[in-house]
């Protein structure tokens, strides 16, 4: 399906709903949960208290959204550099098959999901017996994102239901270049990605590699490991203006954008633009 950008806004609504599983509110209490349009409370699923997701319904779509939780260590440059280091290569971030889909995919995400499978396929299911006629929307934001893109591919692969969209912001990439080049032939996925989000940028790709490994020697030799995002990117600047598409302009702007914020330190700044409910919500719902 097309953009639908109020959609887009009541998705990163989901995404930060997402971050009530477990409060002592309940999902109600986070402030934007109304907004979402729920017909009926969603339920909510948790695995190793850490991963964390949800499937509800509105009037217009099954929602199936993930928590992320994915904390970056920004204190300094040396943190940042074993940040990126963990990504790459640790063991958790190996590239790792899955049968659900083509070529490889983050081994840490990959069991993030495995942990929440169960319980999430079985609730889509039931929710398509008694809402057959609405499509199914995944969501997520930070990890969220990553799991929400293999969540898609694997609700397709496994026959439950083909996602009609795929809603992430601030995603990391998820699996290597077969992965998303079969990934796109089958699944419609809008990628939100805000002004100098670090995240949108790990698990390192190439070209960032290299780039990074001349700023810094201790991240050479790292190719290996490099990641491809799937999906459009939505590209937000820091006024909140939407560029689509991934142009050899829009990737040198990126690519500046995170040479400036390493080069200067402001590694900081990354950790903010990478807030749902300080960032993407009000730029992305501005949009519609």
């Amino acid at each position: 399906m097309p953009l639908d950008l109020k959609l887009a806004c009541r998705m990163a609504k989901a995404s930060d709903v997402c971050y009530s599983i477990g409060a002592a509110g309940g999902l109600s209490s986070c402030p934007v949960y109304n907004d979402v349009g729920f017909t009926v409370p969603p339920r909510s699923f948790t695995a190793d208290m850490i991963n964390a997701a949800l499937v509800g319904a509105t009037a217009t779509e099954i929602m199936v959204a993930f928590r992320g939780t994915l904390p970056i260590d920004t204190a300094n440059w040396d943190s940042f550099i074993e940040s990126v280091r963990d990504w790459a290569d640790d063991a958790e971030a190996v590239f790792v098959s899955v049968p659900y889909a083509p070529g490889s995919v983050h081994e840490g995400f990959s069991a993030s999901l495995e942990s929440l499978w169960s319980s999430v396929a079985a609730a889509v299911r039931a929710q398509l017996t008694t809402t057959p006629l609405l499509p199914v929307v995944v969501t997520g934001h930070s990890k969220g994102g990553a799991l929400a893109t293999l969540a898609a591919i694997r609700l397709r692969s496994e026959a439950v239901v083909t996602p009609a969209d795929v809603y992430t912001y601030g995603s990391p990439r998820v699996g290597n270049t077969p992965f998303s080049t079969s990934y796109d032939k089958v699944i419609s996925q809008w990628r939100f990605e805000n002004d100098s989000d670090l995240v949108p940028h790990l698990p390192p790709a190439a070209q960032w590699l290299d780039f990074l490994s001349q700023v810094d020697a201790r991240l050479s030799g790292l190719n290996a490991h490099a990641y491809l995002h799937v999906g459009m990117l939505e590209y937000l600047d820091g006024s909140g203006t939407r560029t689509e598409g991934n142009s050899l302009r829009l990737q040198a702007k990126r690519m500046l954008n995170l040479a400036d914020l390493l080069v200067m330190g402001k590694i900081k700044q990354a950790a903010t633009d990478h807030s749902v409910s300080n960032q993407y919500i009000p730029k992305v719902c501005a949009l519609s």
